[in-house]
């Protein structure tokens, strides 16, 4: 006869919510599941501010961008296609051309 498995303990799935409260639109946890980043998430991954990537947008600079009404979102291909365009072996190349 086995022994009765051990319930797991119940973890709140931080995908429905966000540091503000606010619910989520995607179940899926975990950032394999992810489709987009929020400019915070993004200028975290980066180490830059979110102001950077604000004048980034306004001078067309950054990665292509989503915004839905004031939520302003980038998709992760994106941010890897535009990390791999302006990633350079040498301090000679330009990342802007």
């Amino acid at each position: 006869m086995e022994a009765p498995k051990p319930k797991e303990p119940s973890v709140p799935n931080p995908a429905f919510s966000d540091q503000s409260g606010r619910r989520s639109a995607c179940p899926e946890a975990g950032a394999a599941a992810r489709l987009a980043l929020d400019e915070t998430e993004l200028a975290a991954r980066w180490g830059l501010s979110v102001k950077t990537l604000r004048r980034w947008r306004q001078e067309q600079l950054g990665p292509v961008f989503l915004k839905l009404g004031a939520r302003v979102t980038y998709l992760l291909p994106e941010i890897e296609a535009f990390e791999r365009r302006v990633s350079r072996h040498s301090t000679f190349a330009r990342a802007y051309q």
